[in-house]
């Protein structure tokens, strides 16, 4: 794996100096952009009790997510499909692994 640094100008990368592949090499682009972040970082979380309440106190105001009988059978139905997919391929996963 080569890893080098460039910037996007006009939606293509730009690199500082020519890279020694061949035309029509595949390669992965990966930002160093910071995704936004999602939720409550790990330092905001209440950590005292009083907070701690106001936190399950607001959880439990929530409404519940009902599902029909049919989505739930829908899911499990995929859920099935996938263990038995990840079955029946697990040995492929690591082939070559330990030789």
């Amino acid at each position: 794996m080569i890893a080098c640094k460039g910037t996007i100008k006009n939606g293509q990368v730009v690199l500082p100096h020519p890279l020694d592949l061949p035309d029509g090499a595949e390669v992965t682009v990966l930002s160093d952009e910071l995704a936004a972040p999602l939720g409550i970082p790990d330092d905001q979380w209440p950590a005292d009790p009083e907070g701690l309440a106001r936190l399950v106190a607001r959880m439990e105001r929530v409404e519940p997510f009902d599902l029909t009988a049919e989505e739930e059978a829908d899911i499990e139905s995929w859920r099935q499909k996938i263990k038995e997919y990840t079955l029946a391929n697990q040995n492929k996963a690591i082939e070559g692994l330990f030789e």
